[in-house]
């Protein structure tokens, strides 16, 4: 399996997508379904911005990498196993490679987009994962007397639920270790202005320089 992005002779609708993600089969054939859920998925309206198209392209090569390597046909939703091959999936990442809840959420969450849409088009009969109802903490809020949901929600039984993850902060000692190692003037100031307004890099990088 490959994973490759796309130049500017992709054209679609006579406009170029450039870094565009492509799956490739190890026959460098193009890989039918993904490739056409990416295009149905990835160039709707809700999508407002490129940045969704790495993790979208890299969630479904992974999941079909790894069906790959365990000779498992990713149609084989009625595999009569215990454990489904979303399921088996999402244990892979979690215990084998030890990726982190919110990067195995994201990627799963981009899988059951492919199925959902795959079972639209007639190429599964059946999703592999079910939707069941789930406790929510919601903090209460002015509207809480109108919400009839009773802190309930549907979720797939696939998905593991959401950590919140307190933001990882640098100590003192660590900042004025980074400021001394930066010896170039230009990245010290960026640090010294990430550091003193909560920027991102994203941001730092792209402030204009002129108002």
């Amino acid at each position: 399996m490959e994973l490759i992005w796309a130049t500017k002779d992709l054209v679609i609708a006579g406009r170029p997508y450039t870094g565009f993600p492509i799956l490739l089969w190890d026959t460098m054939e193009s890989c039918v379904p993904a490739n056409d859920f990416l295009r149905h998925y990835l160039l709707r309206g809700a999508i407002g911005s490129t940045k969704s198209w790495p993790s979208t392209g890299r969630a479904l090569y992974d999941f079909f990498s790894f069906l790959q390597a365990h000779d498992i046909d990713w149609r084989d939703v009625d595999c009569g196993e215990a454990k489904s091959i979303v399921a088996a999936y999402r244990d892979y990442c979690l215990v084998e490679c030890k990726l982190a809840r919110s990067t195995t959420r994201q990627r799963l969450h981009y899988i059951c987009k492919f199925y959902e849409y795959a079972q639209t088009q007639g190429w599964v009969s059946s999703l592999p994962f079910r939707y069941e109802e789930r406790t929510v903490k919601r903090e209460v809020g002015f509207l809480a007397h109108v919400d009839a949901s009773g802190g309930k929600t549907m979720a797939n039984d696939v998905m593991p639920r959401a950590h919140s993850v307190l933001p990882k902060f640098l100590c003192m000692d660590e900042i004025r270790a980074l400021l001394q190692a930066a010896e170039n003037p230009h990245h010290r100031m960026m640090l010294l202005f990430g550091l003193r307004t909560g920027l991102r890099r994203e941001e730092i990088a792209t402030f204009p320089l002129n108002n």
